[in-house]
């Protein structure tokens, strides 16, 4: 794991480096008391980012790194409980209480460990008569156009004559969502809501149709509030 801790309180820091240290082998650790742009020319496995750094612009920084960087992980900490709250309207992955460090901590890393074994999951497509393996954390969105869908991931596009209805049945329902009969979302890949349209990584914007904000919204609050505390 390569990781940066981001907090001004040095003995907190010391105290979840040297627990990061016992947790998992040949991790690599840049620490800092206050958020720099250099961070963001860093890509990191995990970013552990103190809420109140600069009068509350953590979230803003959050986000940032997480549209640079969609499978970074944000976990926010803070001596203060009630943030937690403003961490889960983004896509944080944990939140870790100074008051329950020990308790939040053995669950980060239950979480974690329980992350990787999902980011194995694969689905499989026939594309040009080829079978291809794809990892289901790396698809942003699914759309069908016709008789086929397109597979929409950070690097590139698949084609595949299937239905979109067989591809959602074989993904993981915990994580992707069918927002209607022609587009399929990964919700882990949502950057914000706005008004008129989903916005995810890259730019793309899921325009909302008639009724569809009020369904998306209470299966999106479903889905981040298991993220946040127990994925």
């Amino acid at each position: 794991m390569k990781a940066v801790i981001i907090d001004d309180d040095t003995e907190f820091t010391k105290q979840l480096k040297t627990y990061l240290n016992q947790t998992f082998q040949d991790i690599q650790m840049d620490t800092y008391i206050s958020f720099c742009n250099d961070i963001y020319t860093k890509e990191y496995d995990c970013v552990f980012l103190d809420v109140m750094l600069k009068e509350g612009e953590s979230f803003e920084y959050g986000m940032n790194i997480s549209k640079l960087y969609p499978h970074t992980i944000i976990v926010y900490i803070s001596s203060v409980d009630h943030f937690v709250y403003e961490s889960y309207q983004q896509n944080t992955f944990f939140f870790i209480r100074k008051s329950h460090f020990n308790e939040d901590y053995q669950n980060f890393v239950k979480k974690y460990q329980k992350m990787h074994l999902r980011i194995q999951e694969e689905i499989s497509f026939i594309i040009k008569g080829v079978h291809i393996h794809i990892k289901q954390q790396d698809i942003i969105y699914v759309e069908s156009l016709r008789n086929q869908i397109i597979i929409h991931t950070p690097i590139q596009t698949y084609t595949s004559y299937q239905t979109l209805k067989q591809t959602y049945q074989e993904l993981n329902h915990h994580h992707f969502y069918k927002f209607n009969n022609h587009i399929i979302i990964n919700l882990d890949y949502v950057v914000s809501i706005q008004k008129q349209h989903i916005e995810l990584i890259k730019q793309i914007c899921i325009p909302f149709t008639r009724g569809s904000k009020k369904t998306f919204m209470q299966r999106y609050m479903h889905y981040r509030s298991q993220r946040i505390w127990n994925g």
